[in-house]
């Protein structure tokens, strides 16, 4: 089995990415896989510690990630009675075909793991550990217009700073990735896909290794689970250029002005342009501001994604 990561800051368009390789026979594309990597943190935090096979089971049944999969961990092929380091990989490759065979139709002897989990990038190094030979694709997009898309979600940053921070931290990981192994990881700008889909997505498929076919870019080739559908309405609908601009109305000027004079070195690398000359400083009213604007928006978001996981 083949695995190829689609990492990005969140809302990048990561699910729409995955939408869109899902479309190819071979690609096994999954709900988001968080429970891996948590189980690790729980159970594995050392290469030498062994988790029992029914602690697997348990804790992926009860993972709200894993819950999205509809599939029943105790299903899972060749489980070992001892859980390691050393093993783990192939108990992530059976998930997936038990997913495939539930899900999927998916005939290929060689099948390709799509997995479009974001915060991916940030643990590479237990992913490169894990397989080797994998392959990264990283999507950045303009972080104004990622703030234009999170801000009024119940997860994540709700001011710009801390948008700000979030998007630097991912394109912090990209560049030490990039610079470690150059040749798995390939770049695509969000905007570029939306402007000239056919030549990002037909270069995108050399890299991967399978063939392009304009198929790709019609119909829906991943499923949303029923929770997340309200804050993907756009997966699986025709590409529009119309999405790359549209923060500009959606934004305070004030908003703006602070994500450019924190972002604007890294954005500058990536050709995204500050829209305006303004020399900014981020003040401590700008800061104490967000912060009361981040503790009065916590708990009702909160209570709102708690709300979203119970109908999982």
């Amino acid at each position: 089995m083949k695995h190829v990561f689609i990492t990005g800051c969140p809302r990048s368009g990561t699910t729409m990415l995955a939408n869109i390789m899902g479309n190819e026979d071979s690609c096994i594309v999954a709900p988001e896989s968080h429970f891996f990597n948590d189980f690790i943190y729980k159970y594995l935090t050392d290469k030498y510690v062994e988790a029992k096979k029914a602690d697997l089971i348990t804790y992926f049944n009860k993972h709200n990630r894993f819950k999205q999969w509809k599939i029943d961990a105790r299903k899972i092929k060749d489980i070992p009675e001892k859980i390691t380091y050393n093993n783990y990989n192939i108990i992530i490759e059976n998930t997936i075909k038990l997913f495939a065979e539930t899900h999927s139709e998916i005939l290929e002897k060689e099948q390709i793991r799509v997995d479009h989990t974001p915060s991916n990038i940030l643990f590479y190094d237990i992913i490169n550990e894990l397989f080797p030979e994998g392959k990264f694709i990283f999507i950045i997009r303009d972080p104004r217009a990622i703030y234009a898309s999170i801000k009024e979600l119940d997860w994540g940053p709700n001011t710009p700073l801390k948008l700000s921070q979030l998007w630097i931290e991912y394109t912090a990981a990209y560049f030490a990735f990039q610079k470690l192994y150059p040749n798995r990881i390939y770049l695509l700008r969000y905007e570029d896909i939306l402007n000239n889909p056919t030549s990002q997505i037909s270069d995108l498929c050399k890299f991967i290794g399978i063939k392009y076919d304009n198929l790709l870019l019609e119909g829906e080739g991943f499923k949303m689970p029923e929770y997340t559908y309200s804050q993907h309405a756009l997966v699986g609908k025709r590409l529009d250029k119309y999405r790359i601009g549209k923060w500009k109305k959606e934004l305070k000027k004030e908003d703006v002005l602070i994500i450019e004079a924190k972002c604007k070195t890294i954005m500058s690398a990536f050709g995204y342009q500050n829209s305006y000359n303004t020399k900014y400083r981020i003040s401590k009213k700008d800061k104490l501001k967000m912060f009361f604007t981040e503790v009065y928006s916590y708990f009702p978001n909160k209570f709102r994604k708690k709300e979203r996981e119970m109908k999982v």
